[in-house]
């Protein structure tokens, strides 16, 4: 994987394969080791959605726990990384499917450094980036859908190519890549709806020849 989370530590293998093959006869040491070796990735993809660190450690126990308990079907020769993360993944999905409130954001209770992000993400400049550009993007993200917004994160935020968060989410190819559009789409939309209530600001509308068809990346 290209990502900045990648699938953990991809160097030996033939360790993984044995250590699989000896957690599958109820070694816990064995999966253990698993555990260890790919622990941030999970806690990584968690932290992506969320920001409670409770909420992140539950959804990471319950990955491990969930993949202790599928092992005997994992197809050993397999990497044990992508599968991790896709359980990860889908946890995430069904927790965030589960989350009802949506709070509005208003243009006055954005301090200054997020009031730029906005006009930047409004305005399909050089991608806002910075810590204020981080909270002001996860504010307008629970208003996507779910899955649009995992697609975004998985792409924007850990650097995923479109095809691998399609493998991750265990969705067809061009499904994922439809939802990225609409997703930056989105969320171009929704900064635009913040200037509208900027004095002085007259915002674009986010539709036009700057919109990334899907299919192009």
């Amino acid at each position: 994987m290209t990502g900045s989370a990648g699938s953990g530590d991809t160097t030996g293998t033939s360790d993984e394969s044995l250590l699989i093959a000896v957690a599958k006869r109820g070694d816990q040491d064995a999966f253990g080791a698993l555990v260890r070796r790919y622990e941030r990735l999970v806690f990584k993809i968690a932290g992506g959605f969320f920001r409670d660190r409770g909420e992140v450690e539950e959804i990471g126990q319950e990955a491990f726990l969930r993949a202790f308990q599928a092992l005997q079907r994992f197809r050993e020769g397999l990497p044990f990384g992508p599968w991790i993360a896709r359980i990860a993944v889908n946890l995430c999905y069904d927790r965030l499917r589960r989350m009802r409130s949506r709070r509005e954001v208003s243009w006055q209770e954005l301090d200054g450094k997020e009031q730029e992000a906005a006009r930047k993400m409004a305005g399909r400049s050089t991608a806002a980036e910075g810590v204020a550009a981080r909270d002001l993007a996860e504010r307008l993200l629970q208003h996507l859908p779910v899955r649009d917004r995992q697609v975004l994160v998985l792409v924007e935020a850990f650097g995923y190519t479109p095809a691998e968060a399609a493998t991750l989410m265990g969705s067809p190819g061009v499904v994922t890549r439809v939802r990225l559009h609409r997703a930056r789409r989105r969320m171009r939309a929704l900064a635009a709806e913040l200037l509208r209530a900027a004095p002085g600001d007259s915002p674009r509308s986010p539709e036009g020849p700057g919109d990334i068809p899907p299919g192009t990346r």
